[in-house]
């Protein structure tokens, strides 16, 4: 038999201090871990989860995550409880994304096992939850505000993603993180939305005085069509609370040959927090999740997103109108990205969703490496005291030393060839400033990212290994997109 987990993770494991403390467990803590485990009998886990053949250093934990994440029913939960005396702690928190923690806890205690969980780790699901609590009382107070502003002028909006889904389909708003709020206005509305936002104290930050479109879309999303729109997060003085105000949606145009004033005609209304708002109609708003998650940020955000479709499918399972929702995805020309994700949400989360689907809605090509591409981005551990700086590995990835040159000389210089996208809010663009403006923007760059690598570096994250991991997740995130763009070789 295996120790007990209690035994093998006490809470003075140096491990589990280092994640208590929002620190990474150095290699030696993990080596010595390691050889602690050699010495224990082999578990009687065995990989029975579909997504086993996706993740190379597939887990008990890994498994044991999943279950308690997915779908639960009384086998389910019999067959957690069983399998938690063969988990270890610290690596199940170690290969749990800290946006989920709150989560997990609140799993953990629904099956009553928070007390196998090491005091430590145990105190880091209440703190997380205590700070999306405490972050989301700014977040209502602001939109309880916008929402006076915006009715008293007449100004049309929807609240898009994680406020909505935060108080609709979790079991408490605390357990799921919100990094910002998203706004959608209409877009002859839009000037009198910035005025009031800006009237609000929501102020454009210095480190986005200068933004380009490479900087808040993937690396692999450079073909976008022309007028398309790139919404810059908006910052309350003083506060971390961020807001974006679109007026488009990444399932409309002109992306796709949909309008999205048919978003406005079937808005329906919903409570948030007790505040009474108007969101997307359930079908679009899972639309906007799927699109969001797979097309926009080809699945680099993790396990989280996924999550929120899970919870989304699980809360609507019985009044959605699965034949429309399959046709429409096929005439939207959504097919490929729908598929692929809601077939990773099923082997994920053991989903409700029916075969008739699948059978209607046919899989993108290269199904296979897809699916092990979105698997790759999924489990990439992408904290941020692990986070190889971004740029460095779009550079890294070009396939030429010419290429990277000319990345690096758009970045300083982006509209030399005529970039041509909106910003929301505008900024300033070369052909207004020329020059001079070129040189301000570069050193307001080097400002910012500075310190940045500096840190890197002395946190050791910029060693070899890890820049090569960055740049093979940056080159499969454009392997995705170019395969299902049918530009692949």
């Amino acid at each position: 038999m295996r120790i007990d987990a209690a035994a093998t993770t006490p809470d003075n494991d140096p491990r589990a201090s280092a994640l208590a403390n929002g620190e990474t467990p150095s290699t030696e803590m993990m080596s010595r871990a390691r050889a602690n485990d050699a010495l224990s009998q082999p578990r009687l886990f065995a990989w029975a989860h579909t997504v086993a053949n996706y993740c190379s250093d597939f887990s008990a934990e890994h498994e044991f995550l999943l279950r308690l994440l997915g779908h639960r029913d009384s086998a389910q939960d019999e067959m957690l409880r069983r399998l938690s005396s063969q988990v270890d702690w610290v690596r199940l928190f170690t290969v749990t994304p800290p946006d989920l923690y709150a989560y997990v806890g609140h799993k953990l205690a629904l099956l009553g096992l928070e007390g196998q969980c090491p005091a430590l780790l145990w105190g880091q699901t209440l703190n997380h939850r205590r700070l999306t609590a405490a972050q989301w009382l700014r977040y209502r107070l602001e939109l309880r505000r916008l929402i006076k502003a915006f009715s008293r002028h007449n100004v049309d909006f929807l609240v898009l993603k994680g406020a909505v889904i935060a108080f609709a389909a979790y079991p408490d708003h605390s357990l799921r993180p919100m990094s910002d709020l998203d706004l959608l206005v209409r877009p002859e509305s839009l000037d009198k939305a910035l005025e009031l936002t800006d009237a609000a104290g929501f102020r454009c930050p210095e480190r986005y005085k200068f933004a380009h479109p490479a900087r808040f879309a993937s690396p692999a999303r450079s073909r976008r069509p022309g007028q398309s729109e790139i919404s810059l997060p908006l910052q309350k003085s003083g506060t971390l609370t961020l807001i974006e105000v679109h007026t488009q949606l990444e399932m409309a145009a002109p992306w796709f040959p949909v309008s999205v004033c048919r978003m406005w005609e079937t808005a329906e209304e919903t409570q948030v927090d007790g505040l009474w708002v108007r969101s997307l109609e359930k079908h679009e708003f899972l639309f906007h999740l799927v699109l969001h998650l797979a097309r926009s940020h080809l699945f680099d955000q993790g396990l989280r997103p996924l999550l929120d479709v899970h919870l989304w499918l699980e809360l609507h399972k019985d009044r959605l109108d699965w034949e429309w929702f399959a046709s429409e995805t096929v005439n939207r020309g959504y097919g490929d990205w729908v598929h692929l994700t809601f077939r990773i949400v099923r082997d994920l989360f053991k989903t409700s969703i029916p075969a008739s689907f699948f059978d209607r809605v046919a899989p993108p090509p290269e199904f296979e490496r897809l699916q092990h591409l979105a698997y790759e981005q999924i489990w990439a551990e992408r904290r941020v005291d692990r986070r190889v700086p971004g740029f460095l590995g779009i550079a890294l990835s070009q396939p030429s030393a010419k290429r990277a040159f000319l990345l690096i000389l758009k970045r300083v210089w982006p509209n030399r060839r005529g970039v041509n996208f909106e910003a929301v809010p505008p900024v300033e663009t070369l052909q207004d400033g020329g020059l001079a403006l070129g040189l301000r923007r570069s050193v307001t760059d080097l400002r910012e990212k500075l310190p940045r690598y500096f840190r890197a570096w002395r946190g050791g994250i910029l060693s070899w290994s890890s820049v090569q991991r960055a740049i093979r997740l940056t080159r499969g995130s454009a392997e995705i997109e170019q395969i299902l763009a049918g530009e692949s070789d």
